[in-house]
């Protein structure tokens, strides 16, 4: 039962593990890297998500039960995230919008990454269309989250632009509309697209990795493991309940379930430095919930099938 999991995960592990000693060894730059991710995060992840949500047959899907999935435990974890906002004074605000992050986002990398592993094409391609979904809900709040505590005030102006100009977000809208009007490209312009988003996740593994900083573990250690709780056991319990409540399909509801254990994301960091957040405790976060994350991940998807009786791949 465990096998299928583990060997999914085995593989993201090991190239997380390469991208740091890469870091640590032939490319020590931080400019390099920080390119990569560029590169990773505005051409290659919206070639990968274009490409296979275009392409897929996306007809007859409960998308009631779908969204009620995704966007309960992540609104229900967010009024969680204030909670400790209300009452631990010792958090300021800073540290209190990044805390917000890293129980409320989720790691679109590690849930692709694991979609490719464990499920078919058409599953693989909800999985894009879902993260398009599940994106615009964590961006809105916590671009507001964020915004309010270090501002505060709510910029609207600056949410609408930080919305319209996310890549990934764009990617998925536009890979819906060319499914709708189903668009005919040169075969050429398939391939491209598909060789592209080939290189998207093994690239951002390695990216990951490198990001790594295993001496931020001791910063802040009670909100590293306050937020995984939150984040990789707490939230995909709560979406279990719902996906059982609404009675959605097995097949449909691991991806849920997925999505909602994975850590949180590491774009948290670079938001948390362009609006105020406390970037340390956001990248200590960062890095502890990523580190422990595939351990919990393993033992989440092996729960998973304990409590359904659906075994994965």
């Amino acid at each position: 039962m465990i096998a299928p999991v583990l060997q999914a995960i085995a593989p993201l592990v090991v190239l997380m593990a390469l991208g740091a000693w890469i870091k640590r060894t032939l490319v020590r730059q931080d400019e390099v890297w920080s390119g990569i991710e560029s590169i990773v995060y505005y051409v290659l992840m919206p070639a990968l998500l274009f490409s296979n949500i275009s392409q897929a047959d996306l007809t007859d899907l409960p998308w009631g039960a779908l969204l009620a999935g995704l966007y309960i435990p992540t609104l229900v974890l967010s009024a969680v995230a204030l909670v400790p906002m209300l009452w631990r004074d010792s958090l300021t605000p800073a540290t209190r919008s990044s805390l917000f992050q890293g129980i409320s986002r989720f790691n679109l990398y590690i849930s692709l990454s694991l979609a490719v592993s464990l499920f078919d094409e058409r599953s693989f391609a909800l999985v894009g269309l879902l993260a398009a979904a599940l994106v615009l809900l964590v961006n809105v709040t916590c671009v507001s989250a964020l915004v309010s505590l270090n501002e505060g005030r709510l910029d609207s102006k600056k949410l609408l632009k930080e919305l319209t100009q996310n890549p990934l977000i764009l990617a998925c809208v536009a890979g819906l509309l060319a499914n709708e009007l189903n668009l005919a490209l040169p075969e050429f312009a398939w391939v491209t697209l598909e060789r592209l988003g080939q290189t998207a996740l093994p690239i951002s593994l390695l990216a990951i990795g490198a990001g790594l900083s295993l001496d931020k573990f001791s910063q802040g250690m009670s909100l590293n493991i306050y937020s995984s709780l939150m984040q990789m056991v707490v939230k995909p319990m709560i979406a279990f309940m719902v996906i059982s409540a609404t009675g959605l399909a097995p097949e449909f509801g691991v991806l849920i379930f997925l999505m909602m254990a994975t850590p949180t994301a590491p774009s948290s960091y670079i938001l948390a430095r362009k609006l105020g957040g406390d970037a340390p405790a956001m990248a200590s976060m960062i890095a502890f919930q990523t580190c422990v994350g595939f351990g919990t991940l393993l033992i989440m998807l092996t729960l998973w099938q304990v409590m359904t009786g659906v075994r994965l791949a």
